[in-house]
């Protein structure tokens, strides 16, 4: 479990990764695709969606 914004509730909430990962091809980058559910049964509004991850040395801006 983790912290994340739901964007049909529009705010900060307790979230679970709902599946495992899966690795897709972006623009010829690995990506990682999650599925994410603010969950009824945690007191959530039962809204999921997918988050993806990009590796660090793909992003534009490194010195942050």
């Amino acid at each position: 479990m983790g912290k994340k914004f739901c964007p049909n509730c529009g705010e900060v909430v307790v979230t679970k990764a709902l599946s495992e990962y899966s690795q897709r091809d972006y623009k010829g980058v690995l990506v990682k695709r999650r599925q994410i559910g603010h969950l009824v049964e945690d007191g959530g509004c039962g809204h999921t969606w997918y988050t993806v991850e990009i590796p660090e040395d793909n992003l534009p801006f490194k010195n942050w």
